[in-house]
């Protein structure tokens, strides 16, 4: 999940990540994490010996054994010293490696988030528990068997990012040589080489799949693959952002705005500040905002204080429509309603806050009044369940064992980022489009998701100068969920038949 961010990196969840994102910078931010002890009276190893193990799945009634292999790639430099160890979880079906299967490659986002949340909420053999609607559970945790995962159709590897999880820099100053836009997709790019070779999978399919800050990444890592020789079949963006422009508030800057009003006008339908009469589907509803947003709301923002009052007024009474807001709130925003401001906003008179990676998910504060509130109540609907869950997966059915702490968010700040502009890499998935006529994207968005808004996804592709055949390469599928939208029973079984058609396409 996501989903967090930071933003000036994003991605996942984190119990402090709202007030921080709301710099919105980037997508969603990561909390910042506390930093292991690198010495003490007893050193902690930073290095994981090698578990494999046999288990059987039962996926739709079929039953599939498989091996799941727990450890770590060594990064090295120029004088193959080791600088940094990337862990892993790879899964594969059968009891050897088979080259024909092909191989999906996992990681969350954050900067700095570990791999738990795509790892134990959609692809693994086991996951969280999560009530059916995606809310938070009854404690105690066990992790469940998935009969989503996606081992029916792809072998695969859920890899931790440099310095979270159970992945390490092995030096604190070389921290310098991993943080960062680029500095990352370099350290994943020989991630993957180094698994291939590990595994002896280099003749198989190879798909990336990202989430949330996972777009910037798996945007920058398949085009770096692809200039260092490994030929990515696909890409899946999960909830994924891979332009910060559109999840900036500079002034001027009205992307943002069109980017997050479909998203907020689809939470107002669903707390049913809409009427359900008029708007019986979702997807119809947010089609209608969209087409909306491009042809009135965008264009009347760009004319700025030019905007004649008439004008305004008319565009400030459909706003307050399609946000279940006032007129009067519309207008006194001069237009322009901040996620942040409508986490708030939208259920104040009931004195409810809406989640900000799931905006169908409310949670209670102490006042009514102000910005501000207690958390984001579908970032601490998933932490718990799923930080527990990891643990214990990880120690009893992988038989892991190390003095470590398994680090939900590693302590990557400060990130390097371009100066002078916005983080992106559609450049690079737009440039290897461009060039590789074989490779796909599938672009997976939730309704529900104020962290990194679907209409925000399609700006960003509608910038990536793709001419309408390549742009047939590149698809999208929605879901009736949030940031993560694989904690809701239906969409998750949705998004594995999704995942696992686009797969089967791509390889034809």
């Amino acid at each position: 999940m996501q989903i967090k961010i930071a933003i000036s990196t994003l991605c996942l969840i984190g119990a402090s990540s709202l007030a921080f994102a709301q710099q919105r910078q980037g997508p969603p931010a990561a909390p910042t994490a506390v930093k292991p002890v690198e010495a003490d009276a007893k050193p902690v190893s930073y290095e994981i010996t090698k578990s494999v193990t046999k288990h059987t799945a039962t996926l739709h009634g079929v039953s599939i054994p498989y091996t799941a292999t727990a450890g770590q790639i060594p990064l090295r430099n120029e004088a193959g010293e080791v600088e940094c160890r990337m862990f892993y979880v790879s899964y594969t079906k059968g009891e050897t490696e088979d080259e024909s299967r092909p191989v999906t490659i996992a990681f969350n986002g954050g900067p700095g988030s570990a791999t738990l949340w795509l790892h134990m909420g959609a692809l693994g053999p086991k996951r969280a528990p999560m009530n059916d609607d995606g809310s938070l559970p009854k404690p105690p945790y066990t992790p469940v068997n998935n009969d989503e995962s996606w081992l029916d159709f792809t072998d695969m590897v859920c890899v931790d990012a440099p310095a979270a999880g159970y992945s390490r820099v092995m030096k604190h100053e070389l921290g310098t040589k991993f943080f960062g836009v680029r500095e990352d997709i370099a350290a994943f790019t020989e991630f993957v080489k180094g698994w291939l070779k590990e595994h002896h999978r280099w003749r198989s399919p190879v798909f990336i799949a990202g989430e949330s800050y996972g777009g910037i990444r798996g945007s920058g890592l398949c085009s770096s693959l692809f200039d260092s020789g490994v030929a990515v079949s696909g890409f899946v963006s999960i909830s994924g952002t891979s332009n910060y422009l559109t999840l900036s508030n500079l002034r001027g800057n009205d992307a943002t705005y069109t980017g997050f009003l479909p998203s907020m006008a689809a939470c107002a339908w669903y707390h049913k500040k809409v009427s359900h009469e008029k708007y019986k589907d979702i997807g119809e509803f947010v089609t209608e905002v969209r087409k909306w947003t491009d042809n009135v709301y965008g264009p009347a923002l760009s004319l700025g204080d030019s905007l004649t009052d008439a004008q305004r007024d008319q565009v400030a009474t459909k706003l307050a429509f399609y946000l279940g807001l006032t007129k009067k709130y519309c207008l006194g925003s001069n237009l322009k309603v901040t996620e942040f401001a409508y986490f708030r906003e939208l259920l104040r008179d009931e004195g409810l806050t809406i989640g900000r990676y799931d905006g169908r998910l409310i949670g209670k504060d102490e006042t009514h009044v102000g910005q501000m509130s207690l958390g984001d109540p579908s970032d601490q609907a998933v932490n718990a369940p799923f930080i527990t869950s990891i643990n214990d997966y990880l120690e009893r059915d992988l038989g892991i064992k190390t003095d470590m702490p398994y680090l939900t968010y590693g302590a990557v700040r400060p990130w390097k980022e371009p100066e002078g502009s916005y983080a992106e890499t559609a450049s690079d998935l737009s440039k290897l489009l461009l060039r590789n006529p074989h490779f796909r994207v599938l672009y997976c968005c939730g309704y529900y998701d104020l962290a990194c808004p679907l209409n925000a996804t399609h700006f960003t592709v509608n910038h990536m100068g793709l001419d309408s055949a390549t742009r047939a390469h590149v698809s999208f599928k929605y879901y009736p969920a949030g940031h993560m939208m694989y904690i809701e029973k239906g969409s998750r079984k949705t998004f594995h038949d999704d995942v696992a058609a686009f797969e089967a396409d791509t390889l034809k």
